[in-house]
């Protein structure tokens, strides 16, 4: 069977296919995770559950893909692996020809991974210091709380009184 010029090899098609869905699902995580710092911004506690249960299904959703992205890799370097691993750059010595495509692709899933890695450690840095914050205005309110808790002692000086016992002592 003779191979028409500028046939794609089914391979290359393949992957192709794999690291699109890669590409749209890391898309999708990013805008997800944009809306969610929005959210925990804005504070908006129904809306950061609500998107915490979708961000983990797009989680699954990408890590399929990239398993998938993976096992096809894989299959294709079988060959090669033992030698040279499993990497996408290896596919250049595989298909010569598509060199520039395997390096575009090279960098679209490093940039992809880039952005999710920014975008998680904004998110968290959000939490952290929604964490501090909250805690901070807690310590704040107890204290005001305590201040107007206070009584004497016998020998005049001050304590405090837990919340609670001074609304059994007034009573």
């Amino acid at each position: 069977m003779m191979k028409i010029a500028n046939e794609i090899p089914k391979e290359i098609e393949i992957l192709s296919q794999k690291i699109n869905s890669l590409h749209e699902s890391s898309n999708k995580m990013i805008e997800l995770m944009e809306c969610q710092i929005d959210a925990i911004i804005a504070s908006n506690t129904s809306k950061i559950e609500e998107l915490s249960s979708l961000h983990a299904s797009l989680t699954i959703r990408y890590t399929e893909n990239e398993q998938d992205f993976i096992s096809e890799l894989s299959s294709i370097l079988e060959s090669v692996k033992e030698t040279k691993g499993i990497k996408l750059a290896t596919l250049k010595e595989l298909f010569p020809d598509y060199s520039s495509q395997i390096e575009h692709w090279q960098n679209l899933l490093k940039e992809n991974v880039a952005k999710l890695q920014r975008k998680h450690l904004q998110i968290v840095e959000l939490l952290e210091f929604a964490m501090s914050s909250n805690a901070k205005m807690l310590d704040t309110l107890y204290a005001k709380g305590t201040e107007r808790n206070m009584r004497y002692s016998a020998t005049g000086t001050t304590h405090s009184v837990v919340p609670g016992i001074a609304l059994n002592q007034r009573a």
